[in-house]
């Protein structure tokens, strides 16, 4: 089975193909050092150091009578009927795009701190033993992050998203805290040990919540119909790392996996897939939490520009042509990989690597909502 994230892109375009009000939400080993620690009050406080370096506070307290799963907790936010799970539940509640670094300060270097090294090379200047620029492209846009972490997509495909629309960052996180859109990681079987060895762990995306989150952790966010192989069985995920590990509270993946997400374009659904992925996250000690997640893998350059394509349709059919004679070839020129995710020098680049960031804090399962429309691509 292929691991699945979710990635909600809303848009709106003018005439112009300007790509206006975009937001994107998306619904995926640290960069730094770190430690997460609970206070008197059961939140965790993550203090980092290198990478982005500070600290970053994650609330998973949970208060009053039936806070956690099968109840709702103080606060008046959380529906009442969530379903049991034995193990850790844990949401997303923050995403790093590339623009903002861990201690949630604007910056537009903090994508070096975010995803991996995929191609097993850290290079700032001799890229002779990478792929070949796609055409009108340049090497200036191979320069890897930090430790030799591969992110084109922060480096150069967001700057390019964001002449357009301002802090992607920003427009992401507010839809999470208003309760559209987050991912949920299901450990299952995970107790209070620092350590678990073939530890498995489902991804499901969330539905709308319907009201904003109180991160109590009794939120009973609903699971996505199309997460499951029965869909009315919440234990089918679709997506799972059947082999991930927890090491001093560090989980880790422990392998790549395609992992599929699915955009949200003006209420149509169009699924992008990130190859060759992997992640991790620092969890707290109480596992009610976690800080410093990192998820990293690459895009099939024109598997990805024909899904952008297809979101500028939806919005405006007009906007397909145009997008053909400008978005589409400065995306091309973003590669930095080849599409099974190696490098060769005698052949063109033609995938993107990524790298974000995330932040979790307990939740609860909800219901499964019902299926959703099939998308559709005014572009053809």
């Amino acid at each position: 089975m292929e691991p699945m994230l979710r990635l909600q892109l809303t848009a709106g375009l003018s005439s112009f193909v300007t790509l206006a009000s975009v937001a994107f939400v998306l619904t995926a080993e640290p960069g730094c050092s770190a430690s997460v620690e609970a206070d008197q009050s059961g939140s965790a406080t993550t203090g980092a150091s290198g990478g982005s370096g500070g600290a970053l506070a994650v609330a998973t307290s949970v208060t009053g009578a039936g806070g956690g799963v099968g109840g709702s907790g103080t606060g008046g936010s959380e529906p009442s009927a969530c379903v049991p799970f034995d193990g850790a539940v844990l949401a997303v509640d923050k995403l790093y795009l590339g623009g903002r670094t861990f201690d949630d300060m604007d910056s537009p270097i903090a994508w070096k701190d975010f995803g991996f090294d995929l191609d097993a090379q850290s290079t700032s200047s001799d890229f002779s033993k990478h792929c070949t620029p796609a055409p009108g492209g340049s090497t200036s846009a191979f320069g890897d992050g930090t430790d030799g972490r591969d992110n084109s997509f922060g480096r150069n495909v967001r700057p390019i998203l964001e002449g357009l629309v301002p802090s992607l960052d920003g427009q992401a996180n507010d839809a999470i805290s208003a309760g559209q859109f987050s991912e949920i990681f299901a450990f299952a079987g995970l107790g209070s040990g620092a350590d678990a060895a073939a530890l498995v762990t489902k991804v499901y995306g969330a539905g709308s919540l319907g009201l904003a989150p109180s991160w109590k952790g009794g939120d009973c966010w609903p699971v996505l119909h199309s997460e499951l192989s029965d869909p009315s069985d919440i234990s089918t995920a679709k997506t799972s790392f059947p082999m991930s590990k927890l090491v001093k509270n560090v989980w880790d993946s422990n392998g790549t996996s395609d992992l599929v997400l699915t955009l949200n374009v003006a209420g149509q659904s169009v699924p992008i897939t990130i190859y060759g992925a992997r992640a991790t996250v620092q969890l707290a000690p109480t596992h009610q939490g976690g800080a410093l997640g990192h998820i990293g893998g690459y895009l099939k350059t024109e598997e990805f520009i024909k899904t952008l394509r297809a979101a500028s349709g939806a919005i405006n059919p007009a906007a397909c042509t145009i997008f053909d004679a400008s978005l589409a070839a400065q995306l091309r020129r973003t590669s930095d990989l080849l599409d099974d995710g190696s490098q060769d020098p005698t052949k063109t680049c033609n995938a993107i690597s990524v790298g974000f960031g995330f932040s979790l804090r307990k939740v609860a399962f909800g219901a499964i909502s019902p299926k959703g429309a099939e998308p559709i691509d005014y572009c053809k």
